[in-house]
Parts: structure tokens; C-alpha cells; sequence
């Protein structure tokens, strides 16, 4: 169809129109082709979010299919469950992590036919200065996943070993300032609790000196995906998951929780989550025990990017579990 001058692409309306709902899905048509869900199947979405997957993935398998959202924030959770009722896809909502998504599904008696997992945080929390995964706004340090959890950021950076603060951020936000960043923390919290957004924020661009000047992304950006990742134990979370797909594709007809040619999917946004992610399917395909779906990885198209800047690192691996 022709457009005229200023009238947004059909990609940027779809994305335009989720706008609403608080967060765009990434590589969703991807997902839809590669995780090719049919009528009658049960899907699994271990990071429900707002539902634009799921919402998806039900639209393919109907009625007389399942949609299973598992989500640690409650709130996310149930505006999802809301979405799909509305939507009359039947669904069954869990609010847990992800690591126990083997024995909810054994407790239902279901075994699944297709898993998605899309790592990270969704738009909707990292614009909630309330929760405190940003520093464009103050807000009180917390950062949970899910809210009911035990420690904030705030209590980590209260407790924690310098040596071990600079370790956890050289690690998981590769930041190369981390002594620095790790040594002004324990100075300032020595006159003071560190509690917000801002003053974190604060702290590290006082580590970085002028070369914040310079830096090509915010000072505070590793710093924060760093503390993050610690205080919810993604990396850890991930490695579980990995296994229990694992361990699914060994007995798919034996008890498992995967039905056979179940395809599974993970969407990851940087090197921590997409070089396990990597190697276990690598190594899922090399025992024979599935197929890789994806020879190496989907990336969003400079379209997608360009209406939603937050896709552009996103990575999509997916593989299919042997057929018995």
C-alpha cells in the first residue's frame, strides 16, 4: 500500500498501538515464525511481561489451546492474565520464577509444546521510577523483580564487601571503572545510606571523573544492569533454566515437561545471558537431543529498531526438541 508523506510504516503502527500497554515485544514475528505454535498446543511464556507474546502465541493455538504466563511481578502478572481473559485465550498464571517452571508444570499434569523466555526487564518497570531500575528520575534504589522478594539494591549496597561490589560490577556490567565506582560507594555510605536512584547515579559519575564526559553511554548504565542482575539472580535463574531445558529434551516422552518437537526460545540482551544461552543449545543440538531451529542468532531488523531503540540489543536463538 502507497503511503503518503509522514504516514508511519504498518511495522511502527503495530508498535504504536502496544505502546500503550506499557512495553513493546521484541522480534515478535520472529518468535511467531520460528516458534511456529499451532492450534491445540501448550505454550509457556516465562517472562510474561504485559502479554504481547503471549497474546500472540494464544492467538495460534486458539481455543482448545493453553497459554501458561510465568512471571516474579505480580502486577505485570495479572494485567497480563487481564489481557488474555479479555482476549479469550484460555491461560493458567504463575507467579514464580522461572526456575520453577518444571515442577509447576508437573504439579498441572501438562507438558509443553512451545517455550519462550525474553530475559531482562520490561519498558513498563524501567519507566517506573517507583521501582528503580533507571536513573533518569529519582526514585527509591530497589530494583526487585518481584516485589514480595527479599533484598533491594538498597540493603546489597549497605552489606556488601568492597571487593565484592567491584567484583559483581566488573562481572556483570563489565564496567571498567568498577574499583572506582565500588571504592566511592563504601565512602559514602559511611556517612550515609545510599537509597536512591539519583544518588547512586551520583556516585558513579564521581567514579568515572571527566571521562564521563566521553563515555558513549550513560556512566551509571553498567553500574545499574550490574546491581540488577545481582540482587535478582538472573544469571544464576538462567543457568537453571537452561538445565531444566536440558533435562526436559532428555526425556521428552519419558515424563518430562517438554513435549517431543517442542521448540523452545530465548531472547537475550547481552553477553552474560546470550553466551550460556549459546552453548547449551550448541550443545543440546551436538548430543542429538534437539535441532537448532536458528543456525546462529536473529537480530531486529533496522525497522524494529528504529521504532522501539530498546530492541536493538536483543539476540533470538531457538531449537527443537527431538521428536521422541
Amino acid at each position: 500500500m502507497h503511503r503518503g508523506p509522514g504516514t508511519p510504516a504498518a511495522g511502527t503502527l503495530k508498535i504504536v498501538g502496544m505502546i500503550e500497554h506499557g512495553h513493546v515485544p521484541v522480534l515478535l514475528e520472529e518468535v511467531i515464525n520460528n516458534l511456529d505454535p499451532q492450534p491445540g498446543e501448550v505454550v509457556v511464556d516465562c517472562t510474561l511481561g504485559r502479554g504481547g507474546h503471549a497474546l500472540a502465541l494464544g492467538r495460534k493455538v486458539g481455543s482448545d489451546g493453553l497459554v501458561i504466563g510465568i512471571d516474579r511481578d505480580a502486577e505485570n502478572l495479572a494485567y497480563s492474565g487481564d489481557r488474555l481473559r479479555e482476549a479469550q485465550i484460555p491461560n493458567m498464571m504463575i507467579h514464580d520464577s522461572f526456575v520453577s517452571v518444571a515442577r509447576h508444570l508437573q504439579q498441572a499434569d501438562r507438558r509443553v509444546d512451545v517455550v519462550l523466555a525474553d530475559l531482562g526487564v520490561s519498558s513498563n518497570q524501567l519507566n517506573d521510577a517507583a521501582r528503580g531500575f533507571g536513573f533518569q528520575e529519582e526514585g527509591p534504589l530497589d530494583m526487585r523483580l518481584d516485589q514480595d522478594g527479599s533484598d533491594n539494591v538498597t540493603s546489597l549496597l549497605a552489606q556488601i564487601d568492597e571487593g565484592e561490589l567491584a567484583g559483581l560490577i566488573r562481572t556483570y556490567g563489565e564496567d571498567p571503572y568498577a574499583t572506582a565506582i565500588a571504592r566511592k560507594v563504601v565512602l559514602e555510605r559511611q556517612t550515609r545510606p545510599i537509597t536512591t536512584t539519583g544518588q547512586l547515579s551520583r556516585l558513579v559519575r564521581e567514579a568515572y571523573g571527566p571521562r564521563a564526559r566521553s563515555s558513549r553511554l550513560h556512566p551509571a548504565t553498567r553500574t545499574f544492569m550490574a546491581l540488577r542482575i545481582a540482587v535478582n539472580e538472573e544469571i544464576a535463574a538462567l543457568e537453571t533454566l537452561l538445565d531444566l531445558i536440558g533435562r526436559g529434551c532428555e526425556m521428552t516422552g519419558t515424563g518430562g515437561w517438554l513435549n517431543p518437537g517442542a521448540r523452545i526460545g530465548i531472547i537475550s540482551f547481552h553477553s552474560l545471558e546470550d553466551r550460556p544461552v549459546k552453548q547449551a543449545f550448541a550443545d543440546l543440538d551436538r548430543r542429538g537431543l534437539a535441532t537448532r531451529i536458528i543456525r546462529g542468532m536473529i537480530r531486529p531488523t533496522e525497522a524494529e529498531q528504529q521504532a522501539n531503540p530498546r530492541s536493538r540489543s536483543a539476540k533470538f536463538r531457538a531449537l527443537r526438541a527431538s521428536p521422541s
